[in-house]
């Protein structure tokens, strides 16, 4: 779990007791969407439209691939494998969609256009950037 942190920058201290540190990543996954969806390609945005369209216990299925989405790396989809039909069969937890769908339509508007979509760092120094210019203090 803390890998996947890595991969979406986001910090969570190793020293903590398993299930606080799985609280942890969870509310910092949950505080920080944008980190998850800059990292999504637009086959992944797709899939996550997809859940946030659908129902509570919406699943969606796609064929299995020889390497993971990054959703199914980063743990944020349950995976269960269709081996005879060759289908992988996400589910995503309940609060995600809430949290994602605030910045998806972005995401998924730069992927159609085939435009690469500022990283979460990125947005952060902009933003950081833009109010040095105007004057205003941090």
């Amino acid at each position: 779990m803390l890998k996947a942190c890595d991969k979406l920058d986001l910090y969570v201290s190793p020293n903590l007791k398993k299930d606080e540190t799985a609280r942890r990543i969870a509310l910092e996954m949950l505080d920080n969407p944008i980190e998850i969806l800059s990292l999504l390609n637009k086959q992944e945005l797709q899939i996550v439209d997809e859940f946030i369209k659908g129902a509570a216990n919406t699943y969606v299925v796609s064929k299995m691939r020889k390497t993971q989405y990054k959703l199914q790396k980063l743990f944020l989809v349950a995976t269960y494998e269709d081996k005879e039909n060759q289908e992988w069969h996400m589910l995503l937890p309940a609060k995600l969609p809430q949290a994602l769908s605030t910045s998806l339509n972005f995401y998924l508007d730069m992927a159609n256009k085939g435009i690469k979509a500022p990283s979460a760092k990125q947005l952060r120094m902009m933003s950081a950037l833009g109010q040095f210019l105007v004057g205003k203090e941090l």
